[in-house]
């Protein structure tokens, strides 16, 4: 299963729903793990630390919700700013 990891959206949040040394416990399940670039940032966390941990850096967002079979987020989805489009537009 393809996990993704968006950049959270909501105004003020600074969490990321997964941090780099839990991606190994996904990834020794055979799952892989989709991060969207800089989405730990407000959290710390580089994407170099995602890759590292065995996650694949996803550029854009569109790309990231397309490839994923399942989204895993610390905020309910909400409208994306930045692109103007609802995150639950692109759940598949």
């Amino acid at each position: 299963m393809k996990i993704g990891i968006p950049k959270e959206v909501t105004s003020g949040e600074t969490r990321v729903a997964i941090i780099p040394s839990q991606v190994g416990v996904l990834t020794k399940s055979d799952h892989e793990v989709l991060v969207e670039k800089d989405a730990g940032i407000r959290a710390a966390f580089s994407d170099k630390q995602y890759e590292e941990a065995g996650a694949r850096i996803i550029a854009a967002t569109d790309e990231l919700y397309q490839q994923a079979d399942i989204i895993l987020k610390v905020q309910p989805p909400t409208r994306n700013k930045e692109i103007d489009k609802h995150e639950v537009d692109w759940l598949q």
